[in-house]
């Protein structure tokens, strides 16, 4: 359910990060994905597992979860949908597909597989304009230490995405990129953010 603000506590803060040319934080974090490839491995899916968790994550913080329209209202969406990107049949040509809000993670696999499958049997989107979602894509080509999206005004979806993951120590890691708008997030919530990404990747894939 979305939910509009009447009174948003950072309304001050809002209006001044919106006032500015790119309101937005832009920044990439390395994060230990040792389990999610170790699990991986064997059950496969790593685009849908390191999504879920993800996903997962903002709809425990509060903060990554609320929006604005062209009209400049402010919204509270109660829960997050994941969108994909992912490469049509073209091979330079992406497309789109939304995953329902689904807690449990073998739940949340296999929903994701069916809509993937009807993804590429069709080969057109499965995604609405709705912005309780999230953006998530990984760029698995080359590592990146940075990363800058393309990223609009009128558009505050957050944007995760990651990069070919290496191995340093025996230890897995990505580099994930959070685009978020500073009128809703600050640095302490991304880092609220990722300690519980993660905390929710290491209790669950045990």
């Amino acid at each position: 359910m979305v939910e509009v603000v009447e009174k948003f506590y950072r309304q001050e803060l809002f209006d001044h990060y919106n006032s500015c040319t790119n309101p937005f934080i832009i920044t990439t974090s390395k994060i230990d994905i040792t389990k999610v490839v170790e699990y991986c491995k064997v059950h496969r899916k790593f685009y849908a597992t390191l999504g879920y968790f993800i996903t997962q994550t903002v709809n425990q913080i509060e903060n990554f979860k609320y929006r604005y329209d062209e009209n400049g209202k402010i919204y509270y969406c109660n829960q997050i949908r994941s969108n994909y990107t992912q490469m049509k049949k073209d091979d330079d040509i992406i497309g789109y597909y939304d995953i329902p809000v689904i807690g449990d993670f073998e739940e949340y696999i296999k929903e994701y597989k069916r809509i993937e499958n009807k993804f590429f049997k069709g080969n057109n989107n499965l995604s609405d304009s709705g912005f309780d979602k999230i953006w998530l894509s990984c760029q698995p080509w080359f590592q990146f230490t940075s990363f800058v999206p393309i990223f609009s005004k009128e558009i505050s979806i957050p944007q995760f995405i990651w990069d070919k993951y290496e191995n340093i120590n025996g230890k897995y890691y990505t580099n994930l990129m959070i685009c978020v708008h500073h009128g809703f997030v600050d640095g302490v919530h991304i880092g609220k953010f990722l300690s519980q990404l993660d905390k929710n990747i290491k209790e669950t894939l045990v």
